[in-house]
């Protein structure tokens, strides 16, 4: 979030983010990206406001404190308890566990959301410039991508979504639920298609593990037939806040850290296919430009160095863990998003200033 404030910071000093017509965000950029798109009465400086003193907090803490709460702490551990039960059963009987998660410390990060961030709204709530949200998750049954926006939530195997009245902090939950700490979202929907409807149990979490840049609805060619989303654009920003190549000093030696590990090195597989095609797309004449703000971007590779650059190695190793966060961090972080897309969108993006 603190990589994305600078992000955009710069993009609305270069006067850039008004002409923006289409926000897809995952992951942790879910938040600042609902936030920023969802607060249309703000101006830009309230809104990094808010952001800081929500970074400076944390979610931590308030997330701990919601799964205390008498109505939350033996409903969550009876629904991790059954939760695992299920699962054992299920790989012996291959019978689709009949009890949703009904209670976890998703619903929990969701309930902060909405108090905090979010209070009352729903995705087709009022939004900047009448931007088109495009907040991306994934299910876990069918392995496929389930995103949710301003005006229909879904996906191409289930359809959509009947109503699509969806409060924002559900999706932006989904989007954000890092599978590794924060369980998925186990939900029936109602939804369209082929003009039928039916009712489906889905099971979302983070939309980084499917597409972890979340550009796919913006590639030119995507075919709308199959895709509830598809904003074909000219020009492409993607602020990916990526740690890039590992430094090859950890050593996975036990079955959680080994899991963890594995996990890590897919999803930055994922990203890396995805940053490819982005380039592949440019090269054909298919995009007419992108630039791609990373905070991973080895310094040396940079087109044009800023003269007073936060460095690659200084915040590189910064977790992301919902933890508060010091002004120094916040400052580091988001300084380096704001001289990164200044150097990247100066060099390759040059005609729309």
């Amino acid at each position: 979030m603190a990589f994305h404030l600078g992000c955009l910071r710069a993009l609305d000093d270069l006067q850039l983010l008004e002409k923006i017509r289409v926000l897809s965000t995952i992951s942790g950029g879910s938040v600042i990206g609902a936030y920023y798109a969802y607060s249309p009465d703000k101006s830009f400086e309230e809104f990094e406001a808010d952001i800081r003193a929500f970074l400076c907090a944390g979610f931590q803490r308030q997330i701990a404190i919601e799964l205390l709460k008498p109505q939350n702490l033996v409903p969550g551990m009876l629904a991790c308890a059954l939760a695992h039960v299920q699962d054992g059963i299920g790989i012996f009987t291959k019978r689709v566990p009949p009890i949703p998660r009904f209670r976890s410390r998703t619903d929990a990060f969701e309930a902060v959301l909405h108090r905090n961030l979010f209070p009352g709204m729903r995705l087709s709530a009022r939004r900047r410039r009448d931007l088109e949200v495009i907040i991306g998750a994934c299910e876990l049954r069918t392995g496929t991508a389930f995103r949710f926006g301003n005006e229909r939530s879904g996906s191409w195997r289930h359809g959509e979504i009947v109503g699509n009245e969806i409060n924002l902090s559900f999706a932006v939950a989904a989007s954000a639920a890092y599978p590794l700490f924060l369980p998925a979202f186990d939900r029936m929907f109602s939804f369209r298609k082929n003009n039928a409807e039916k009712r489906a149990r889905v099971c979302l979490t983070d939309g980084g593990v499917y597409d972890n840049l979340g550009t796919q609805v913006l590639e030119p060619g995507r075919d709308p037939k199959y895709s509830l989303h598809s904003f074909p654009c000219d020009y492409l920003i993607s602020c990916n806040a990526g740690h890039g190549q590992e430094s090859g000093l950890a050593v996975p030696m036990g079955f959680g850290t080994r899991v963890k590990r594995s996990f890590e090195v897919v999803h930055r597989r994922v990203q890396d296919t995805a940053m490819h095609h982005l380039h592949g797309l440019k090269q054909s004449g298919r995009l007419r430009g992108f630039a791609m703000p990373y905070l991973g971007q080895q310094d040396s590779s940079l087109p044009l160095k800023p003269s007073v650059l936060v460095p690659r190695d200084k915040v590189i190793d910064y977790p992301t863990n919902f933890a508060a966060m010091s002004v120094d961090w916040i400052d580091a972080l988001s300084n380096r998003g704001e001289q990164l897309t200044r150097a990247l969108v100066s060099t390759y993006l040059a005609d729309l200033l």
